[in-house]
């Protein structure tokens, strides 16, 4: 009987170091997990910040092509103007002169 006690003593005396081991054991996996999570985290914060920057780079690029091509487009559609007004300016000013000397002589 007393050789059954000490065995029973013995076996809960490793079963408490055995749990002890395994609350060791997984106080550093959910340290490790927590690392990891972390690591991760920081990873994808920094690759969604270069993917941002990325985008905004070829946004800023798209945006500036853009205002480049309406830049030259007006530049076009102002010279165009201009020469259509010159052109009318011209006619216009001959057509007056012809009617003021049919008008009054030359």
């Amino acid at each position: 009987m007393k050789e059954a006690l000490e065995r029973i003593a013995q076996a809960e005396a490793a079963n408490e170091d055995a749990q002890k081991e395994l609350e060791k054991q997984m106080i550093n996996y959910r340290q490790e997990k927590e690392q990891a999570v972390a690591s991760l985290t920081e990873t994808l914060k920094a690759e969604r910040v270069q993917a941002l920057q990325e985008k905004e780079a070829a946004f800023s690029f798209d945006l500036k092509t853009e205002r480049e091509a309406l830049l030259t487009e007006a530049d076009k559609d102002q010279s165009a103007f201009q020469e259509n007004y010159d052109k009318r300016h011209e006619a216009i000013v001959a057509e007056i002169i012809e009617r003021v000397k049919g008008t009054y002589g030359s």
